[in-house]
């Protein structure tokens, strides 16, 4: 089996989506899918590729796309920007804290340049959830900028 299929296994797992949900979004049937999260047919077709970007926004299957060049892509946050409340914006900084917190101990723990097998786990639980951190900052910075941006234009009337 290759790793796509291999990979569309494990993104149906890790967020939690049936093979149906994702034919549906795929607008194919679920026998054809099945053969295809199977491996038994060789080439996944670009929609199911779209579809599975559309339902997870998981950035590996952009690296699938962009191989060894360096990118770096953020889907735009959900909810939107004008949706989120004061009090949501101060957990979600919250939030961010705390993953920074989490980058400073995997920085103490690669400085002694010794990697045991719980510095592996810990580190690859990092990497695991480093797509959330960044959504996680890309909703913050949107939310500001949208607030950011309806206060200038509530103050453009009164500047003329």
């Amino acid at each position: 089996m290759e790793d796509e299929h291999l990979l569309v296994q494990d993104l149906l797992k890790r967020h939690n989506l049936s093979v149906s949900a994702l034919a549906q979004a795929a607008d194919m049937a679920d026998s054809t899918l099945y053969e295809y999260t199977g491996g038994r047919r060789k080439n996944i077709p670009l929609r199911v590729w779209r579809a599975l970007f559309e339902l997870t926004e998981d950035v590996r299957i952009l690296d699938l796309l962009t191989g060894r060049v360096e990118v770096f892509v953020v889907p735009m946050p959900k909810p939107a920007p004008e949706d989120v409340t004061a009090e949501t914006l101060k957990r979600l900084i919250e939030k961010r804290k705390m993953d920074i917190e989490c980058e400073q101990a995997i920085l103490d723990i690669l400085a002694d340049g010794r990697v045991d097998r719980a510095d592996r786990e810990a580190i690859e639980q990092y990497r695991q959830a480093h797509p959330d951190a960044i959504r996680l900052d890309a909703q913050i910075y949107h939310t500001i900028m949208h607030h950011y941006e309806r206060s200038l234009a509530a103050e453009e009337p009164e500047a003329q």
